[in-house]
């Protein structure tokens, strides 16, 4: 398939592959892809499967980890670069520890956000969120649930993105409160009453307009595939990630405090491990924080000796 993607800085200069997550598209890197070329790397950001001007099938099986792990491959072909280092975000950043586990010799560096790599799973993840949450709603038990969600987040597209972006952020977090009775996604989040720095509406609408033309269900289909990817590296035996990993994690984010074991067990996992929390820092790390978010990426290529030359 076709990717639609945005570059900053020349071909050929090393490669920093920027991979987005929910509900997002490549302008969620566009605070780090000037940034990026003016330190001299060739960064790309692409639309992932089921997302923006990419788009994708209907088809949840074609959203399994092995399928979009073979899109970033194909990816690092298509811009002519042997290895890539991969910057990943919420879905982006669980797709760059598996192209990393699955293909250590294309990535020369990993910088994940938001979700930490805690290694295999002993089940597959519907049945331990079902475990674990009981009658209780939660979003990803939630999306696997088909049209439903698609009805929900379609309703009003530009409501449902502010009220996501607003709530997950570090402004927002408080006023987020889900109860048991919840039944829709939207139901706990508050849109914001001004538009935050760093998600003008001008920025908004581009995410507005791209949801619009492709609806929710490619983006969907990445939770709905949960089971059927782990259900395909069952017997896998290598899980440990061979390449430099920065992770860095907001200390206001839902998902980095849900992911608390995963956290504690990435050490075991990841043996060139540098982590770094940021206060006043919801999911939307590389947007809230972008400047911190700029500094760390760049400082800790440096520190591992993959700057570009001159």
């Amino acid at each position: 398939m076709d990717f639609f993607i945005a570059e900053a800085g020349e071909p050929g200069a090393p490669l920093v592959l920027c991979l987005h997550g929910f509900p997002e598209c490549w302008a969620s890197w566009r605070y780090q892809l000037p940034a990026l070329a003016q330190s001299g790397y060739h960064a790309v950001a692409p639309d992932l499967r089921g997302y923006g001007e990419t788009g994708g099938p209907d088809d949840v099986d074609a959203y399994r980890q092995s399928r979009l792990v073979a899109d970033v491959i194909a990816l690092i072909d298509a811009l002519g670069a042997k290895r890539a280092v991969l910057v990943g975000h919420d879905w982006g950043c669980a797709l760059s520890w598996e192209v990393a586990r699955r293909h250590p010799d294309r990535v020369a560096a990993l910088v994940g956000l938001s979700v930490p790599y805690g290694g295999p799973a002993p089940q597959p993840p519907t049945r331990a969120m079902r475990d674990l949450f009981g009658d209780h709603f939660f979003y990803m038990l939630y999306f696997q649930r088909p049209e439903v969600p698609e009805r929900e987040l379609e309703a009003d597209v530009e409501d449902s993105l502010r009220r996501l972006f607003h709530s997950l952020s570090a402004d927002g977090i408080d006023d987020f409160r889900v109860s048991p009775d919840d039944t829709r996604v939207l139901a706990a989040m508050c849109p914001p009453e001004t538009p935050p720095r760093w998600m003008r509406d001008e920025d908004l609408a581009y995410y507005v307009a791209r949801f619009r033309k492709t609806g929710f269900t490619g983006a969907l289909n990445w939770y709905r595939a949960m089971d059927a990817s782990w259900e395909e590296s069952r017997g896998d035996n290598h899980w440990t990630l061979d390449a430099p990993t920065l992770f860095l994690g907001g200390m206001q984010d839902p998902v980095v405090l849900f992911s608390q074991k995963a956290l504690a067990r990435m050490p075991d996992y990841v043996p060139d491990l540098t982590t770094v929390m940021l206060d006043q820092c919801g999911h939307w790390i590389q947007m809230e924080q972008a400047v911190e978010v700029n500094r760390e990426i760049l400082n800790f290529l440096a520190a591992k000796g993959l700057q570009p030359p001159g």
